[in-house]
């Protein structure tokens, strides 16, 4: 079961043409001279291109424990706080976090306008026809979020159920339950919406978001639950690999963001990070037990 011990609002954001995070990296502060001067100083840990020369641009969907980027402050919270904005740093980038919905995040990308994907994304076979995709950085189950708990794919057979738009679920769940059966929203503010006002009968989101999502609302009327593995189902069962796509063409840049995220995970910095987020546990770290 995921748990969550955060009761902080998220904030959660739409679409942005401009961009609403740019942080320096490698700036020792202090006044001009001093950053040109560390900026100079500053040696990569590798080499590899980037959409705009000298800044990593991230189009990033809104969804803890992966991101979540105040438009008001520019603060950023998440797992990506660590691990992409440690990632720039250590290769004397700025980093431009653009926060998108997930078909116009996936566009940004396809269309070389965005180098990396942030905020949790799944890796599938289809998502890896055009966009590169990382090695795991964590396992995400799947949620199911509505008034009462639901153990396997048959009890959600006859439900009304909703998911945001361009999610790896809505295939899968419109298989399983009849695509009538699912509601696509822009939003998961639409999303929890519809589902206190009856509209809808469930909900299905990763699973560590949605239970982030509940706690964070104070809903307390409503349950997250696991579906339990079946192999009738594994797209909708077995844990998700979470993972950073990128520009399919850029391989430098893959190689680069999947041995920093590798030593991330190695030396406890994704674990401690997550576990801030109430994720733990073998599965969450090291994937399905075979």
């Amino acid at each position: 079961q995921l748990k969550t011990s955060r009761s902080r609002p998220l904030a959660i954001a739409g679409a942005f043409a401009a961009s609403l995070l740019v942080l320096t990296a490698c700036s020792s502060g202090g006044g001009s001279d001093k950053t040109a001067a560390s900026a100079e100083e500053c040696v990569p840990q590798a080499e590899f291109d980037t959409v705009v020369p000298g800044t990593l641009t991230v189009a990033g969907i809104q969804q803890l424990p992966g991101l979540d980027l105040n438009v008001t402050t520019g603060e950023i919270e998440g797992l990506d706080s660590v691990l992409l904005v440690g990632f720039a740093e250590a290769n004397c980038l700025e980093i431009d976090i653009q926060p998108l919905p997930g078909p116009a995040a996936m566009a940004a990308m396809t269309e070389g306008k965005a180098d990396v994907g942030g905020g949790g994304w799944y890796a599938t076979p289809e998502r890896g026809k055009v966009l590169g995709q990382i090695d795991p950085i964590w396992w995400d189950q799947r949620g199911v979020i509505a008034p009462k708990s639901y153990k396997t794919i048959n009890e959600l057979k006859g439900l009304k159920m909703g998911i945001v738009g361009g999610s790896v679920f809505e295939g899968p769940l419109g298989d399983a339950i009849g695509a009538d059966n699912v509601v696509l929203y822009q939003s998961i503010d639409a999303v929890f919406e519809d589902l206190l006002a009856g509209r809808i009968d469930a909900a299905m989101a990763a699973g560590a978001t949605a239970t982030i999502q509940v706690a964070d609302r104070g809903l307390d009327e409503l349950k997250v639950s696991i579906i339990e593995p079946d192999e009738a189902y594994p797209d909708l069962t077995a844990p998700g690999e979470v993972n950073y796509p990128y520009t399919k063409s850029n391989t430098a840049l893959g190689e680069a963001l999947n041995a920093y995220v590798q030593e991330a995970r190695a030396d406890g910095t994704v674990a401690d990070k997550l576990a801030e987020y109430g994720v733990t546990g073998e599965v969450a770290l090291e994937g399905p037990q075979q």
